[in-house]
């Protein structure tokens, strides 16, 4: 670079270390400005340095153009060479006018758009809610829980083994009757015709009927099994005698002893060999399956005849131990017993085997497919209840509960621990009570046994207590969950029924001999909040006047129960209860 030039750009070139300015003639400065373009010397400035007479030829409204200076070449700069770019002003966009606007109002194009674009939206708003109501519809719903059988529903009651057909009375509200088989179960029906007469005449004002049956005995095949024949052979339970000296008579083969505190074998002089019987008749094998269909036989007889459920009695000995091994001595001997004693052993190899209710769930499914809702119970408490569980859950309907309302007195300890024992331990949702006891009035353990979870089986004799079937009938005691308890001190015994959406249902009783006062939000935690009850019912003892008038509030802290009485009381149960 020349010396005497000045580099504007910026650069310092290496080769340059000291630079002098040499001044350009103004007459060459005019005379290039005269050459260039008007518009590039329009240089935007502060108001001192424009000449006056240069501003004075813009417009009033005219913006003046900004200049920018570039030096688009910086490998060979210039000597005072630089390049103006003078960008024109740019104008906001504002839209378009309202006459503008309307001269495209009425434009077919747009008005078909606008059409369009309306029916659009109206038909997928539409859609929406039809979609909207289709996935609710659409939606699993929860099925409501099914409705209890006539059966649950209750009362049941049972005939007395002299019930005659001209003798048979029944109360109306009695859901279903109990008529003892009192004839061998494998013989033909025709031959106990006044037990056929006393089921017609049952059934003759649409009374439901379940047969109590005895399916273990039968002296039906007893003589061809005894002689071995191929068929009959397997049809019941032999078994050799062991011989314990060479001139002794072979002795029965184990220790088994029947409930009437003999030995449970029998020798045959035919076979030569023991039968087990520990009832009057030769007991059936239940292992060998012929005689598994047999019974099945006489269920589908009994359901010809319009039988709408079979109840078994001595179910609990069905089966017995396939090795024949000797049974254990009980572990809790009273002293007083001897070795030929029933309840000297404790019969696991002769009672509620693991294997029962298998072969219980075999007859029960014949019923269920042969009627709508017919049961299939047993006689006998339920001693050991997972005898009679298949995967879980009973395979017979309705299991008895005579056992908690038997004795001659009632502890409310006792009996609150049996209850919760039952509900909770076993898990017996719906049992069939029964109380056995005088140790308070009939009309106490009907409101008892009626508002339980379960069934009453009553006195063929007795007559409902209508109103406390219509409490029974409400859906907290057919639905409700149920919490048992022991009020003050363990002198009232008290429950809860309540389902959600509905009245509760209260229950107290006082089995002792004198007045006791309950506070239920004091003692039952799912009642802590409550305030007031509803007098419903009581039985027929209760003698507190001002207790008595069916239909009023009373405060839920001091409701007396007067001895040996009982009192139903209704809720408002709490939102979350």
């Amino acid at each position: 670079m020349d010396k005497n030039k000045l580099d504007i750009s910026g650069r310092t070139s290496p080769e340059v270390t000291n630079a002098t300015y040499k001044p350009i003639p103004e007459q060459d400065m005019e005379e290039q400005a005269v050459s260039r373009p008007k518009s590039l010397i329009k240089v935007k400035a502060s108001p001192e340095e424009i000449d006056g007479a240069d501003e004075k030829m813009l417009a009033n409204d005219e913006k003046i153009p900004e200049v920018v200076i570039l030096n688009n070449d910086t490998k060979s700069p210039q000597n005072g060479d630089a390049k103006l770019d003078m960008d024109e002003p740019k104008q906001p966009f504002v839209g378009l006018t309202k006459e503008e606007l309307m001269k495209y109002a009425n434009d077919p194009f747009w008005v078909r758009l606008r059409w369009f674009l309306f029916i659009s939206f109206w038909l997928l708003w539409a859609g929406m809610l039809v979609g909207a109501v289709m996935i609710i519809y659409a939606a699993p719903k929860c099925d409501p829980p099914p409705p209890r059988t006539w059966y649950q529903q209750g009362p049941l009651t049972q005939l007395p083994p002299d019930t005659t057909p001209e003798t048979l009375t029944l109360d109306k509200n009695v859901q279903g009757v109990i008529i003892s088989w009192s004839a061998d179960a494998y013989e033909a029906l025709e031959k106990n015709p006044k037990g056929l007469a006393l089921i017609k005449a049952a059934q003759k004002d649409g009374t439901n009927v379940i047969v109590e049956l005895e399916p273990a005995v039968s002296n039906v095949w007893f003589e061809q099994s005894e002689r071995k024949e191929a068929e009959f052979d397997g049809y019941y339970i032999w078994k050799s005698g062991s011989i314990k000296g060479t001139d002794s008579s072979p002795s029965p083969p184990n220790n088994w002893v029947s409930p009437s505190n003999v030995s449970s074998w029998k020798y045959s002089e035919a076979r030569k060999e023991y039968y087990y019987i520990p009832f009057a008749k030769p007991h059936l094998n239940f292992r060998y399956p012929p005689v598994v269909d047999q019974f099945s036989k006489v269920i589908e007889r009994f359901l010809a005849v319009n039988v709408s459920g079979i109840r078994l009695r001595n179910a609990p000995f069905l089966l017995v131990n396939s090795t024949f091994e000797d049974e254990d001595v009980n572990t809790n001997l009273n002293p007083d017993l001897t070795l030929g004693q029933y309840d000297f052993f404790r019969h696991a190899k002769t009672e509620n085997l693991a294997d029962l209710a298998s072969l219980l769930l075999t007859w029960r499914t014949l019923i269920k497919n042969k009627t709508e809702s017919g049961p299939l119970m047993v006689a006998e408490d339920l001693a050991k209840v997972e005898s009679f569980k298949f995967n879980d859950s009973l395979v017979v309907d309705m299991p008895l509960m005579s056992h908690i309302f038997s004795k001659p007195t009632v502890s409310v300890n006792e009996t609150v621990n049996s209850l919760n024992y039952a509900f909770g331990i076993n898990r017996i949702e719906w049992p069939l009570w029964e109380a056995k006891t005088t140790a308070l009035p009939k009309d106490v353990f009907d409101i008892i046994t009626y508002l339980l979870p379960g069934a009453p089986l009553v006195n063929v004799t007795d007559r409902v207590d209508v109103e406390l079937l219509k409490i029974r009938d409400s859906a907290s005691i057919m639905r409700g969950i149920c919490g048992v308890y022991g009020l003050q001190n363990n002198t009232i015994l008290a429950f809860i029924r309540v389902t959600p959406g509905n009245p509760g249902i209260l229950v107290a009783v006082n089995p002792t001999d004198t007045t006791a006062v309950a506070n239920f939000p004091a003692e039952i935690p799912p009642l802590s909040d409550l305030q007031e009850v509803t007098i419903r019912h009581y039985s027929s003892n209760y003698n507190n006047t001002e207790f008595k008038d069916v239909g009023s509030k009373k405060t839920a802290t001091a409701i007396p129960v007067t001895p040996k009485s009982a009192i139903v009381l209704e809720y408002v149960p709490k939102m979350n209860e």
